[in-house]
């Protein structure tokens, strides 16, 4: 089977304002390294991909979850060759996330759960370049963002336009960006503009990044700076469902085709064109210590899966769980029959 590949972005939240005093690093995001004063909290990050191999171009609309009162915060996304970027849908993942809701199934029970609760359960399954420079290769305002597209070919280098231009990089940053120099990959760097007022908190715009790739590679190196467990979400649509190759293996949520039908969004259906394959892929707790490379995925057979949810519902008669009418009724039935017993010993003796 083809191999069905491309690489995703990568981003980095670094803090911005080139006059405030040095912050020290505290957190990262699933996608890539942030780089963020301790105020600064990265709850949830969740990526679309849309893959298509014969043109060998790959889209992916992020959306990155914050907590934080800042408002001069920034992201660098990493990507195999100049990115192309835009605004985001932000209805898409609710769209997406309501087609892979599990499947309920409900079991009918006569006694409640004394545990703690009738719960519920899941059928889941488990060395740079010579030369030093830095192109910017184009920069544009969009929405709340100042997007710069960035060409390096010395980490060095990249590391220091950063810096000149308001970045608040931390020292290992330099060399774990060493590997994506060497690579040839380039930049998109994406600040909030301070004339937009909007803080780094709740659900940020979604950012629309195209490019072109020959694998699909999620890139996971960064996030081995992270001093906290990391979560990543992801909706990979292509021809065919998809595996991952290498790194921790995330736990698949979600496997079957979607069709425009399926959708209300009419960018959303224009982005599914006759409709696409979808694999959805959740990992709460990736442990940074164990990322030493980056997240790459590989076609695999199209079989269908959906997260299945078991809920016990306790079958009451006038309010009372049925099963306790019937044990107090048997009881009762007991006791009856034990005096009826009783009565009839002394009557015998009598």
């Amino acid at each position: 089977m083809r191999i069905f590949t491309r690489a995703v972005t990568v981003l980095g939240l670094l803090l911005a304002s080139s006059t405030a005093a040095v912050a020290q690093p505290a957190w990262a995001c699933g996608c890539g390294a942030m780089i963020a004063d301790s105020s600064v909290r990265v709850s949830d990050e969740t990526s679309i991909v849309r893959y298509d191999a014969a043109a060998r171009t790959e889209e992916i609309v992020m959306r990155l979850s914050a907590e934080s009162s800042a408002k001069d915060a920034a992201w660098l996304f990493p990507t195999p060759s100049e990115a192309e970027v835009r605004l985001g849908e932000r209805g898409w993942f609710e769209e997406l996330d309501e087609l892979t809701e599990p499947r309920v199934v409900t079991r009918r029970i006569w006694f409640p759960d004394l545990g703690g609760g009738f719960g519920a359960g899941d059928g889941a399954a488990p060395a740079a370049g010579a030369g030093g420079g830095v192109e910017v290769l184009g920069e544009r305002d969009l929405g709340p963002f100042r997007v710069a597209t960035l060409d390096a070919d010395d980490p060095d280098a990249l590391a220091g336009w950063l810096s000149r231009n308001g970045y608040r990089l931390r020292p290992d940053l330099e060399k774990a960006l060493g590997p994506y120099v060497e690579q040839g990959w380039k930049y998109v760097a994406v600040k909030l503009r301070p004339s937009s007022g909007a803080p780094l908190t709740g659900a940020l715009d979604p950012l629309h990044v195209s490019f072109a790739s020959d694998e699909l590679v999620y890139p996971m190196r960064l996030s081995g700076l992270a001093e906290n467990t990391q979560r990543l979400h992801l909706y990979v649509l292509g021809e065919h469902r998809v595996e991952q190759t290498t790194g921790e293996r995330m736990r698949l949520t979600f496997a079957g085709r979607v069709t425009p039908e399926q959708v209300g969004s009419a960018k959303l259906r224009e982005f599914l064109g006759d409709g696409l394959f979808m694999t959805e892929l959740l990992d709460g707790r990736i442990d940074p210590e164990e990322i030493d490379d980056d997240y790459r995925f590989t076609a695999t057979d199209d079989e269908p899966y959906r997260q299945v949810v078991y809920r016990r519902e306790v079958v009451r008669f006038l309010g009372v769980p049925a099963g306790w009418l019937l044990v107090l009724a048997a009881g009762g039935l007991v006791v009856a029959v034990g005096a009826g017993l009783l009565v009839h010993r002394r009557s015998r003796r009598t």
